[in-house]
């Protein structure tokens, strides 16, 4: 069984494996965690009044923006053309960074099942009528089955875990790539990515859509996430330059085509 599972990993890249975990967590495949609630708790006891930044705006915001940005500092650095593959480089690692966070994201949603702070008002569990107060019920019932998903998803916040994925991605890319650009502009458009993951975070709050400690756990989750994504790119990075260099040494000044074969010989060596 071991076996098989090294051959089917063997056969996979880093993004069959995000895609195929996120797939299966939102199957609902397998059965997730519920936490429960005390009666007439005053922290789950707010009005639903939907999103301030919804889902389709976030996503809409933290796709694109980030391509717009890339796009346009990479034509300050170079030809169109090289432009457009530099920007496309930097776009996949963040897109990838972005898929893994929103995985890992909704991963931690399923298996801790924490109430939100509309819990009463949205799920509206049986059990809650006949609960004495201060009581804790382990297990309950929503009598909304349409905003189930709406109510024991808290913990921890997705919105404020993508924003700040966007924010500070966007803040590092700048950083590496803009030295040309002016020093003041840069500056402006860090300040500018870091201001709106704040107001993203800030606005789940309000909306008594996260608990506080919901909101802090999304925007520490972008952590290791990123981390993985940037230690990636340096990867890449110092892959493409031995490449150079080893063309350099061994093929100094032949044709086109003996530079190809080289540089096969270079990947296939490594595989």
């Amino acid at each position: 069984m071991l076996n098989k599972v090294k051959l089917v990993l063997s056969k996979t890249n880093r993004w069959h494996r995000v895609l195929l975990i996120f797939a299966l967590v939102e199957s609902k495949l397998f059965p997730g965690g519920k936490v429960g609630f005390r009666c007439n708790d005053p922290a789950l006891s707010y009005p639903y009044t939907g999103d301030t930044v919804s889902w389709k705006w976030l996503m809409a915001i933290t796709l694109l923006i980030p391509l717009l940005v890339m796009l346009i500092v990479e034509r300050q650095r170079d030809k169109l053309q090289i432009a457009k593959q530099n920007a496309l480089r930097w776009y996949k690692e963040y897109v990838f960074g972005f898929l893994l966070n929103l995985t890992l994201v909704q991963t931690v949603k399923s298996i801790v099942g924490s109430p939100r702070p509309h819990f009463f008002d949205t799920c509206q569990p049986k059990e809650a009528d006949t609960c004495e107060v201060s009581e804790y019920v382990s297990s309950y019932t929503c009598t909304k089955a349409y905003w189930l998903s709406q109510s024991d998803r808290s913990f921890p916040s997705g919105h404020t875990s993508l924003a700040f994925h966007m924010g500070i991605f966007v803040v590092y890319y700048l950083s590496q790539r803009a030295r040309h650009v002016n020093a003041r502009a840069v500056l402006s458009g860090q300040a500018l990515c870091v201001s709106s993951a704040l107001c993203c975070a800030a606005s789940r709050l309000t909306d008594h859509r996260h608990h506080w400690w919901d909101v802090l756990a999304g925007a520490l989750l972008t952590a290791p996430v990123l981390l993985y994504t940037v230690s990636s790119d340096t990867h890449t990075r110092l892959h493409n330059t031995r490449v150079c260099q080893y063309m350099s040494q061994r093929a100094p000044r032949i044709g086109t085509q003996r530079n190809i074969i080289y540089l096969f010989n270079y990947i296939f060596a490594r595989l």
